[in-house]
């Protein structure tokens, strides 16, 4: 939860919007307005600097590779091939990002898409659940969101929706009862960015990677060396991506391609792609049909991060 001594005058970066308006025809750049906002995805090209020249600047020195050492993050180039053809016109669109904490990020994403008027945006915040014990499924602590200007009328508007998203239940209310309606554009880009712990991470792959429409993208933000985000990096990343290449069928005279197993099934037949930069992954889906699949369908298999059936998977035998 710490922000590093990352202050944003929330006050002056509300008329933004403003100064970003372009030509319909051409995309923003991410990085120059995601900085007027002060979210961290844009922050290490700030932070690099004074880091690389005086070290006690950073706040990992010791890690070999130098992007890595400052606060913040290089995202602008991921958003600007990914998310930048949904800028430039009005493209019915409906975005999701997972995890609002105090606003920055859902500022900046909206201030890029600002010239697309088909385009609705939400966002998903624990923060702003009932105050209280945690073990009662409440939150014992302060309500990020609400210092940003913009919280009640989000709140008011339906658009930033309070509940747990490592929870089925919420993301199924949240997405049956607040997203899902008749009138709706469809849902195209998911960003996770919320609490980059490995089985949460997972858990919005496999829910809402099937209820993306075709073309759309899921985008998942830290996937970095950590302790709490290590094993979707070293264990659900590499099995999606060994998906990718799966061909099926049985080896034979004509057929010299090796038979193998898939990892993740619910995945793999909606898979497009997927492209990776520095602690930052696009999941891409392809052209089959969004589709509603049962709980077991939308949940984390049993065995997603389990060892034994991770190295049968990737390595045989199949």
């Amino acid at each position: 939860m710490k922000d590093y001594g990352l202050q944003v005058n929330y006050e002056q970066t509300a008329a933004v919007s403003e100064s970003a308006a372009i030509s319909p025809v051409e995309a923003p750049k991410f990085r120059e307005v995601a900085q007027k906002t002060g979210t961290d995805k844009v922050q290490g090209h700030i932070r690099l600097p004074p880091c690389i020249e005086d070290p006690k600047m950073c706040i990992h020195p010791d890690y070999d590779n130098q992007k890595c050492r400052p606060f913040g993050h290089f995202y602008d180039t991921i958003y600007d091939r990914w998310l930048g053809p949904y800028a430039t016109g009005n493209i019915p669109m409906q975005f999701l990002e997972i995890g609002y904490f105090r606003g920055a990020g859902f500022e900046a994403f909206t201030h890029y898409l600002s010239n697309n008027k088909a385009a609705e945006l939400h966002s998903l915040e624990i923060s702003c659940i009932e105050k209280g014990p945690q073990k009662e499924g409440k939150w014992p602590w302060d309500n990020f969101g609400e210092k940003h200007p913009w919280y009640q009328r989000l709140r008011d508007e339906n658009r930033l929706h309070c509940g747990d998203a490592s929870n089925y239940d919420v993301l199924l209310d949240t997405w049956t009862n607040k997203m899902k309606r008749p009138d709706a554009p469809p849902l195209k880009v998911v960003i996770d960015d919320a609490a980059h712990i490995a089985a949460h991470m997972a858990t919005s792959l496999f829910f809402w990677f099937p209820r993306i429409e075709p073309g759309g993208i899921l985008i998942m933000e830290d996937i970095q060396p950590s302790n709490a985000a290590d094993d979707f990096r070293l264990k659900i990343l590499p099995q999606v991506m060994k998906d990718i290449h799966w061909c099926g069928g049985k080896p034979s005279a004509e057929n010299t391609i090796k038979s193998d197993s898939v990892c993740f099934p619910q995945i793999q037949r909606l898979l497009q792609g997927v492209h990776c930069e520095l602690h930052v992954c696009v999941f891409v889906r392809n052209d089959e049909p969004a589709s509603e699949p049962d709980k077991e369908g939308s949940t984390t298999p049993k065995d997603a991060f389990n060892d034994d059936k991770i190295k049968k998977c990737l390595f045989g035998p199949h």
